[in-house]
C-alpha cells in the first residue's frame, strides 16, 4: 500500500518512499539534509529498499516493521497472548526482553502481555519475528514431509524428506554436510534438500559456449576413458551427479559447478621459474624440433666464407676440410636424399666438414666443436663424456628420448647413463601453447603426459604447481600443422579441446582406434579426418642411428639400400604403409621393383 495509518502515528498517515528520498530529504525545510535516518521501531538505520514515512514529523518505519503483525496467538510459543506495544510512554528509559534478556530502549516496539496496566511480559520484535518465522518454516516442512517424491536421480523408489537436519553423506554431491536431506523409502540412498532441487542447467564462465546440464551418473558412452572434474580436476567417478557439456565432454561435480570458488584448483602465479617469456622457445612450432643442436647452436658458430680449413678430429682418423658453399650431391641415383651428420645423425647442413681423404664422412662444424666433457642437470652427480658410438659397435639407448644410437653421444662413466648430443642441449624451460605457466625439463617424472597420457621415463616437461606434464615428444616434435596423404592440398592443425560442434565420436584415421576427446589431437575440419599425435608423426626410435650401404634380406629377392628420403606425404612404407618421410628406410633400387620398408618393421621382420 502507497500510504497506511499506523497505530504508532496517528497524526497523519505514512507514505510509501524509497529509502534514496527519505535520506535526500530536507530538515526543516532548510538546505540541510538529514544523513543517515534511524527506524522508529527497531531503531536499525534504514539504508535502503522502501520505507514508511511522515517527512513532517520525521517519523519512519521500515516496510517490515511496519507490516508487522499486531498481535501474536502462538500457545506453542509464547504463554500469553500478545500484543504489538509502542514504549514510549514507559517512565524508564530502557526494559529487558524476556526472551533474549537484552536491554532494549523505551522507544522500541515490543510484543507485550499486560495485565492491568502493568506488563507482565515483554519480548522483542527479533525475537518474536525470527520464532515465529522459524515455526513458520517448521510447519512449511511438516507439511512437505508427508508427500513422497519421486526423483530422476533415484527412479527405483520415493524418497521422503526428513523433519531434523542431520550431517548425512550425501549420495549426489559425496559429501557430509549438515541440513535437511531426503531418504530413500526403500533402500540406502540420502541426498541433502538443496541437491534434490537443483537446476536442471545452469551456465559458467569456465565452460560460457553452451549450457550444462544436470545428470545423475557419468553416461556409459563416456567408460572408455578417465575424465575428471574441469574445476577441482579430481576423478570422475561413474556413479556421481555432475553438470556436463557432452558436445565438448566437459564434466563438473556439482558442488565445484555451482561454487566454483572453493575448488581446489591450483592458483596462478605459483609457477617456481621466472614468468618472464621473452627468452623461451615458444611451443608448437611450424615444423618438429628434431635438430636443437642446430638452432640453438649454429649462429654462435663462426665461419669463414672465402676459404675452407683443414682440421683435425678426435672421431675420425683421416684430416677434415671445412665447407661452406654447397657440394655437388653425390647421391645420383636418388633424386631426394637426406644426407646426415656423422655427429648427431640429422640433416647436413653449413657449414659442416668432410673427410679430405674421400670417406663418406661428414660433421656439422657445431657438432665439432661440441665440448668434450658436460655437467648436466639431469644427471649432476657425474660429468658425462662425449663419444663416439661407432667404434664400440654397441648401439646404445639414450636416456632422454629412449632412441638407439651409433653416433655421437655422452655418456657417464660410472653409471649407464647416455644422452645423444640432440637430448644433451635441448632447452631447460620451454612455454606451450597448452599451458599457462613456463614449463620446467625433468626425467623420470610420476605423473602421465598430459597430451597423450602416457608414462614416460625420458625427458619431459613440467609444471609442478599445476601438476601439468608434456613428453618431450608431445611439447616439441609436434608442430603447429601437419601434411598427410589422407587430406590432400593442406595440412592438418593441432587442437586442443574442447573442439566446438563436434559431438560424434573421434576415431584417428591410421589406427582406426577411438580417441580420446579431451587429449590435443591432429584434426581436419574440412575433411574431418582425426589422428593421433603418434600416429600422424610417429616417433622416430632410430633418429639417431646411421646406417649405409646395401644389404640382403630374406623377405625380399632384390638387395635393399639403406637411405633417408624426403618426398611427397605418398612415401609410405610397404609393410606398416605408414610414412617414412626423413625416417631411417631400406629401399629396392630394382627399376622393376617399388618396395620400401621402414627400419622398425625390418627388425621385426
Amino acid at each position: 500500500m502507497e500510504e497506511i495509518n499506523h497505530f504508532s502515528h496517528k497524526s497523519h498517515p505514512l507514505k510509501l518512499l524509497d529509502s534514496e528520498t527519505i535520506v535526500g530529504a530536507s530538515v526543516n525545510g532548510g538546505g540541510e539534509k538529514s544523513g543517515l535516518i534511524g527506524c522508529y521501531a527497531c531503531e536499525k538505520p534504514i539504508s535502503g529498499g522502501f520505507a514508511y514515512a511522515c517527512i513532517q514529523c520525521r517519523y519512519f518505519l521500515h516496510k517490515s516493521c511496519a507490516q508487522l503483525p499486531l498481535t501474536i496467538d502462538e500457545p506453542s510459543l509464547y504463554h500469553h497472548h500478545l500484543t504489538l506495544t509502542d514504549l514510549k510512554n514507559l517512565n524508564s528509559r530502557s526494559w529487558d526482553c524476556d526472551v533474549c534478556r537484552i536491554q532494549k530502549k523505551s522507544e522500541v516496539f515490543s510484543y507485550t502481555f499486560e495485565m492491568d496496566d502493568i506488563y507482565i511480559f515483554a519480548a522483542c520484535i527479533d525475537c518474536c519475528v525470527t520464532r515465529i518465522a522459524l515455526k513458520a518454516e517448521a510447519d512449511a516442512i511438516k507439511e512437505e514431509a508427508k508427500k513422497k517424491v519421486e526423483h530422476e536421480g533415484h527412479p527405483k523408489h520415493t524418497l521422503s524428506l526428513k523433519l531434523r537436519p542431520a550431517a548425512i553423506f550425501c549420495d549426489a554431491c559425496k559429501t557430509k554436510d549438515e541440513g535437511l536431506f531426503y531418504e530413500c523409502d526403500n533402500g540406502d540412498f540420502w541426498i541433502h534438500k538443496t541437491c534434490a532441487s537443483l537446476a536442471p542447467t545452469i551456465y559458467l564462465p569456465h565452460h560460457p559456449n553452451h549450457e550444462l546440464v544436470l545428470i545423475y551418473s557419468l553416461p556409459e558412452k563416456f567408460f572408455n576413458f578417465l575424465y575428471y572434474c574441469e574445476i577441482c580436476k579430481k576423478y570422475i567417478h561413474r556413479n556421481e551427479w555432475l553438470y556436463h557439456c557432452a558436445n565438448c565432454r566437459f564434466f563438473a561435480h556439482i558442488k565445484c559447478a555451482l561454487h566454483p570458488e572453493h575448488s581446489s584448483t591450483p592458483r596462478d602465479g605459483l609457477s617456481t621459474v621466472d614468468e618472464d617469456e621473452n627468452g623461451l622457445m615458444h611451443f608448437p612450432m611450424s615444423v618438429a624440433f628434431t635438430d636443437p643442436l642446430k638452432l640453438l647452436h649454429f649462429e654462435k658458430m663462426t665461419r669463414d666464407d672465402d676459404e675452407t680449413t683443414n682440421s683435425n678430429h678426435w672421431s675420425h682418423p683421416h684430416p677434415l676440410i671445412l665447407h661452406v658453399q654447397p657440394q655437388t650431391n653425390s647421391m645420383s641415383v636418388c633424386s631426394d636424399p637426406i644426407e646426415v651428420c656423422h655427429g648427431c645423425v640429422r640433416p647436413l647442413s653449413l657449414p659442416y666438414y668432410t673427410c679430405k681423404d674421400g670417406c663418406s664422412f661428414s660433421l656439422h662444424k657445431y657438432c665439432a666443436e661440441l665440448p668434450l666433457k658436460l655437467q648436466h642437470p639431469l644427471h649432476p652427480d657425474h660429468s658425462l663424456v662425449l663419444i663416439n658410438a661407432a667404434g664400440h659397435f654397441i648401439n646404445h639407448k639414450c636416456i632422454g628420448c629412449f632412441s638407439y644410437g651409433n653416433m655421437y653421444l655422452y655418456r657417464c662413466e660410472t653409471c649407464e647413463f647416455y644422452l645423444d648430443v640432440n637430448c644433451a642441449f635441448l632447452p631447460k624451460t620451454i612455454k606451450h601453447k597448452s599451458h599457462k605457466h613456463p614449463l620446467i625439463q625433468v626425467i623420470d617424472p610420476d605423473p602421465s603426459c598430459n597430451a597423450c597420457n602416457k608414462y614416460n621415463e625420458g625427458i619431459s616437461y613440467i609444471c609442478k604447481p599445476c601438476h601439468f606434464i608434456l613428453d618431450m615428444y608431445c611439447a616439441m616434435r609436434s608442430p603447429h600443422s601437419l601434411a598427410h596423404r589422407y587430406c590432400k592440398g593442406h595440412k592438418i592443425p593441432l587442437m586442443y579441446p574442447p573442439i566446438m560442434d563436434h559431438p560424434e565420436d573421434f576415431y584417428c584415421d591410421i589406427c582406426e582406434k577411438e580417441m580420446h576427446p579431451k587429449l590435443p589431437l591432429y584434426y581436419c575440419h574440412k575433411c574431418k579426418n582425426s589422428f593421433h599425435l603418434d600416429c600422424i608423426s610417429r616417433i622416430d626410435y632410430q633418429a639417431n642411428m646411421l646406417y649405409k650401404g646395401t644389404r640382403n634380406v630374406s623377405y625380399h629377392k632384390h638387395p635393399l639400400t639403406f637411405v633417408r628420403r624426403k618426398k611427397t606425404p605418398k612415401y609410405v612404407c610397404s609393410i606398416c604403409n605408414q610414412d617414412i618421410n626423413g625416417y631411417l628406410s631400406l629401399e629396392c633400387r630394382a627399376r622393376v621393383c617399388n618396395f620400401n620398408i621402414c627400419y622398425e618393421c625390418h627388425e621385426n621382420l
